[in-house]
């Protein structure tokens, strides 16, 4: 009992800190979306910038994608069938995944969220049926994704479960060697920030056979030629078939839903497996319009414009780093992590900052180990210069105040609302 997951303790350990956050008013907000970053509090007209949105190139706001959300749920009179994918579908799941395989040169399978493809693919994984029908040893990384992490319980009663340091490329070609399968479990970039080694995970795949998993979330559309992301540029634009990627199609993608990307081989088989033994064959599908959405964002990636985006994605991140220094400075990834240490302080320093104009989630533990509370934050393509320059300045003259008052004060200070950022 308890091997894998202890949610009653988790519960215990971060309960107080959650309660204290919502207290302090970063839960739960109510907002009307201005676009580009800005939302308006829906209970006192607070405008703010959404510092710790995941929309990296900005593309949930493209009126091209909402339009051809719109356009699909009219054409088909229906946001969904109601039924299995497996009974009935509408065409425009076959056309987005298709367009989806095409462009990443994989096969493709939506899913409801990246959260679904893992629990569509990783038991499956772990019974060996990727894997010439013998289970592998299944090492987790240590800062997996927590979809990642939940579903060891699952996994383990097919395989062995192994969990290494993160990034530890050593202790795992140790496991390779002493077993005859194993398979790597990961995320390409973090949602804590920095990645995963992939050219030395390469090597032991092409050394001993490894199975590499990878969760792609946050790599998918901000990186790579086309967006292809940080896996599929390592691998030249090209999944093996020892090789899974899942990834989430509602952040730099902009759209939504999640996604399966199989390897050429076998990938009728995979894909079947897939479909017929796990979620996706009962489970909800991408609704109409998110079908609608994954077309048009396809469509985006392949033009000139789409690399445009990337690059002002890039300037705005070394922008930030030039301002703020963080263990994650100059890695080209959107992720920011400013450390704070204390949970208290962390959660004052975010409710100052919304005060002032700013939203920046405080994460603490479990999304973070114990006593290495802060703030994170996504860089944006939309972001101007101004707004985070402004960001950067409140920062360190917040910070500053921080650790010269100390937390008492803070925590008696009022509620006045200085200068902040000024919406365009």
């Amino acid at each position: 009992m308890h091997t894998y997951m202890n949610i009653k303790k988790l519960a215990s350990i971060s309960g107080d800190f959650w309660d204290v956050t919502d207290r302090a008013g970063l839960f739960g907000l109510v907002v009307a979306g201005l676009g580009e970053g800005w939302h308006r509090r829906a209970d006192d007209g607070h405008e703010f910038v959404n510092m710790s949105s995941y929309s990296y190139l900005g593309l949930d706001t493209d009126l091209r994608l909402v339009r051809a959300a719109a356009d699909e749920v009219l054409s088909e009179g229906s946001l969904n069938t109601s039924t299995s994918r497996m009974r009935i579908r509408f065409a425009a799941l076959d056309d987005a995944e298709r367009a989806l395989s095409e462009h990443f040169d994989v096969e493709a399978l939506t899913t409801a969220s990246c959260a679904v493809a893992a629990w569509a693919t990783l038991p499956l994984l772990a019974s060996g049926l990727f894997t010439e029908d013998v289970a592998p040893v299944m090492v987790f990384d240590k800062n997996a994704h927590f979809c990642l992490n939940a579903l060891k319980a699952a996994a383990a009663d097919e395989a062995q479960i192994v969990t290494i340091a993160h990034n530890d490329v050593e202790a795992l070609e140790q496991l390779c060697k002493e077993h005859p399968k194993v398979a790597y479990v990961a995320d390409g970039v973090y949602s804590t920030g920095g990645q995963a080694p992939v050219k030395e995970l390469l090597r032991l795949q092409e050394k001993y056979g490894l199975f590499l998993y990878f969760d792609e979330a946050h790599g998918i559309s901000t990186l790579g030629r086309q967006g292809r992301g940080l896996v599929l540029e390592e691998l030249g634009g090209r999944i093996t078939d020892r090789t899974i990627i899942i990834a989430s199609l509602n952040k730099g993608f902009g759209a939504s839903g999640g996604a399966i990307f199989l390897g050429p081989q076998g990938s009728d088989e995979r894909k079947n497996l897939a479909l017929r033994n796990g979620p996706l064959m009962w489970s909800q599908r991408v609704n109409t319009a998110g079908l609608g959405a994954i077309k048009a964002s396809v469509a985006l990636h392949a033009t000139e414009e789409f690399a445009g985006l990337q690059k002002r994605l890039q300037d705005n991140i070394d922008l930030f780093d030039g301002l703020v220094q963080t263990e994650q400075s100059r890695d080209g990834l959107p992720i920011r992590f400013v450390e704070i240490g204390k949970e208290d302080a962390t959660v004052q320093l975010a409710q100052r900052l919304l005060e002032r104009g700013f939203y920046a989630s405080p994460i603490f533990f479990p999304i973070i180990g114990r006593g290495r509370a802060g703030l994170r934050l996504m860089l944006r393509a939309n972001m101007t210069r101004t707004e985070i320059e402004t960001f950067a300045g409140l920062l360190k003259e917040l910070r500053d105040e921080l650790g010269s008052a100390g937390t008492g004060a803070w925590a008696q200070a009022g509620n006045a609302v200085g200068a902040g950022a000024e919406r365009r």
